[in-house]
């Protein structure tokens, strides 16, 4: 069963995070969305493909590394790569019973 998640980040800017993991808690679809900047605009579609796939923090880190020459205006990107990360380590846990 796919897991569908809407994450809302509010630090000044809003940004909203819509999340389909797979049956193996990997990121299946994201679409990352709000009110920020980010130049080049293609950096965020390049971040959103690296991410699908990924099921553990390594590969997530990975994927925002990405955005290392990109341009960022009113978003901490950080935050959106915890909020990610911790999404899939809780479908994680609920798939494994609960284990942490």
């Amino acid at each position: 069963m796919l897991k569908s998640e809407s994450i809302v980040l509010r630090h000044g800017k809003t940004v909203k995070i819509d999340l389909v993991l797979s049956d193996d808690c990997r990121v299946q679809e994201i679409i990352i969305s709000g009110d920020f900047f980010i130049y080049p605009e293609e950096s965020l579609e390049g971040l959103e493909e690296r991410l699908k796939g990924c099921g553990e923090p390594a590969c997530i880190e990975e994927a925002f590394k990405t955005l290392e020459s990109s341009t960022l205006l009113g978003v901490n990107f950080e935050d959106v790569k915890r909020r990610i990360a911790e999404a899939v380590e809780k479908c994680t846990g609920v798939r494994g019973g609960g284990a942490d």
